[in-house]
């Protein structure tokens, strides 16, 4: 599927932390969208799904939502479960419970298609978020850079440190730059037999299927979720059509052809509340590493997927910083996409 037309731009935000800040380990992701939701919320659109008496919400109205930043991103849901966001986020990868004061920490935004044009809405809420603090304690940051990322390792410089002008180069990637990094990935001499490929979950991957947890790194069913999830964006934020049902069963017996060969993982247990709704969501999952085993011409036909499960994240609530994943395989060139996350 050489034209599949997603794009994305992903930022990264280099901070400084200026009182006790309690991100609460793996549940920084869901700490930090809610801080940037809740700023969005205030500036751009206060009535964003107002409550009714007796604290019932209501979905705002269509057109509102059309032209709505803040509806169109976080706020309107009509599908619940199938609708997906147009953005990302990727916490700090060092999951520690806090930062001391003058200690930099990073985390990443990705955003696909046609929500690239809010890309000045979250970059306006960060700094904000961060003189109005957040998690236990309301820790408060700095922002000091933002830069853009490519899949090749090179990086823009969108905001330098002092400065207060954002500069107007964006780096927006597309599917050919994922197939670029696949060659990186394949080992220079590989011409044929079974190669290995580690699989690093960062932060917890959440699986359901048929209606259940799955508490293993199943890579069939990984690939299934992710391949589901990175056609929906396409779809809802690229305009792209449904891939053919014949694509799908090749490549998901492909993926039936990968073997699991050694894994250390374990299951976390993480809760994210809202103060919205004031109700609780678990965001537990699998967090570890797993070491698979296929054929060359399998992983050619399965990389520019899990490449694109880098730059998307994988499994359930990924915009609360969930299924983060690092691909490495023995061999190949630039295999650490997950270096500039622990700067």
């Amino acid at each position: 599927m050489a034209d599949f037309p997603l794009t994305f731009t992903r930022l990264r935000f280099e901070c400084l932390a200026e009182t006790p800040l309690r991100f609460g380990e793996y549940r920084a992701g869901s700490n930090l969208r809610g801080a940037l939701v809740n700023i969005m919320r205030r500036a751009t659109c206060p009535l964003s799904v107002p409550a009714l008496p007796g604290g019932v919400s209501a979905p705002p109205d269509p057109q509102h939502v059309a032209t709505c930043p803040v509806c169109w991103l976080v706020a309107a849901n009509e599908k619940p479960g199938v609708e997906r966001r147009g953005y990302i986020l990727t916490p700090p990868l060092d999951p520690v419970p806090s930062y001391a004061p003058g200690e930099r920490f990073v985390f990443h935004l990705t955003l696909v298609g046609e929500a690239q044009r809010f890309l000045p809405y979250f970059v306006l809420a960060v700094p904000e978020a961060g003189r109005m603090g957040m998690g236990a304690g309301r820790g408060r940051f700095a922002l000091r850079r933002i830069l853009a990322e490519r899949l090749d390792g090179s990086e823009d410089v969108l905001l330098e440190e002092g400065e207060t002008v954002l500069r107007p180069d964006v780096s927006v990637q597309s599917h050919r730059d994922v197939l670029a990094r696949v060659d990186r990935l394949l080992p220079r001499d590989a011409a044929g037999g079974v190669l290995e490929l580690l699989l690093h979950f960062l932060t917890p991957l959440r699986l359901i299927w048929n209606e259940r947890l799955v508490k293993s790194p199943d890579f069939a069913v990984l690939f299934a979720r992710l391949l589901e999830r990175v056609d929906e964006l396409a779809v809802q934020f690229a305009g792209g059509g449904r891939r053919p049902a014949q694509e799908v069963e090749r490549l998901q017996n492909c993926a039936l052809q990968v073997r699991l060969i050694e894994q250390n993982t374990r299951w976390v247990e993480v809760a994210s509340g809202s103060s919205r709704t004031q109700t609780q969501t678990w965001l537990s999952g699998i967090v570890g590493t797993a070491r698979y085993a296929a054929p060359l011409a399998v992983w050619r036909e399965l990389l520019p997927w899990l490449v694109w499960g880098e730059v998307v994240q994988v499994g359930k609530d990924t915009v609360k910083g969930n299924g983060v994943v690092h691909i490495w395989m023995e061999g190949g060139v630039c295999g650490d996409y997950s270096a500039s996350d622990r700067r």
